[in-house]
């Protein structure tokens, strides 16, 4: 091939688009602003929580603490029930992460074995209620059926299983070579023994990514304490909340129980109480997630590519 060949072949190869210095801008500037836009309210919610009652009052507040004070948040944490429902919540979370790893871990392994009887039907019944809903009513009548109402078990057995969280970590399995589990089968392990030891240690991403989906959702749930449950000390934290964003007292608020009220001092606004109470709520998650991200992002693409 001659240089002015060359040359012309050259014309016809396709070089990555990687923009022009101006579009980098815009797209920097486009990020930078919606990124302000989704930092914007939890920074509001923080700076109105820290501000006195006179700032308060007068809607004065934008992201910077007026009259800066932590009174708002020692009047939350001096309520008995915001810190029992704060146990709660971490108690249910915990739970409902390892019961919900356990089932799912289970059935998504059971699908992916070639010699299980009737894999195929049992996958499809699995994923049925996935596209398919019983409806508030029967779940309803389910629950008292099980004796479940007032009780802590009502948060953690009916969401154990999740059709979407047993694709993803089935589809997982599947990357995991087969030979891996033939040798150990041949040294005379158990399916259970596999899949503790062998299975599960490699896969660690996918793992965190059904804790994360798992953990966020247990911790944000109030709809079901407030269908089932009536005992105060069994409240979640969020559903506390939910019963504090919905009073609308002006001065004084209480939320009420059977043993007493709740009552909070006239020199805290209701509406400081709030969002102290919103953001000590969404404190935990934050912190919570960098320990997950480096498997986050991982664990959901490898486990998506053939759900």
């Amino acid at each position: 091939m001659t240089m002015s060949e060359r040359k012309k072949s050259r014309l016809f190869v396709s070089k990555p688009n990687e923009g022009s210095p101006m579009t980098q801008l815009l797209l920097s500037l486009l990020v930078l602003v919606l990124t302000c836009i989704i930092i914007y309210p939890f920074l509001y919610c923080v700076a109105f929580s820290l501000s006195d009652n006179v700032a308060v009052m007068t809607k004065n507040v934008t992201i910077f603490p007026v009259g800066f004070t932590t009174s708002n948040f020692q009047e939350v944490l001096q309520q008995n029930l915001i810190i029992n429902s704060f146990l709660v919540s971490v108690a249910r979370t915990v739970c409902g992460i390892l019961w919900t790893l356990l089932l799912t871990g289970l059935a998504a392994y059971a699908s992916t074995r070639a010699d299980l009887p009737g894999r195929r039907l049992l996958t499809l019944i699995l994923i049925i209620p996935m596209f398919i809903s019983g409806g508030l009513i029967p779940t309803y009548v389910l629950m008292f059926r099980l004796r479940l109402f007032n009780s802590f078990l009502v948060y953690i057995v009916p969401h154990g299983f999740w059709a979407f969280n047993m694709l993803l970590m089935r589809t997982y399995f599947q990357t995991i070579p087969e030979s891996l589990a033939e040798s150990a089968r041949l040294d005379g392990a158990g399916e259970i023994r596999i899949l503790i030891f062998i299975i599960a240690p490699l896969c660690m991403p996918i793992i965190a990514v059904i804790s994360m989906f798992s953990g966020v959702w247990q911790w944000n749930a109030w709809f079901d304490a407030m269908l089932y449950v009536t005992k105060p000390d069994l409240k979640p934290l969020q559903a506390v909340l939910q019963q504090l964003i919905m009073s609308s007292f002006a001065s004084t608020m209480a939320i009420a129980e059977s043993s007493g009220n709740i009552t909070l001092d006239r020199k805290s606004s209701p509406e400081a109480i709030r969002m102290a109470t919103l953001v000590f709520t969404t404190l935990p998650i934050v912190c919570i997630y960098p320990f997950f991200q480096k498997h986050f992002v991982r664990g959901v693409m490898i486990g998506a590519v053939k759900a």
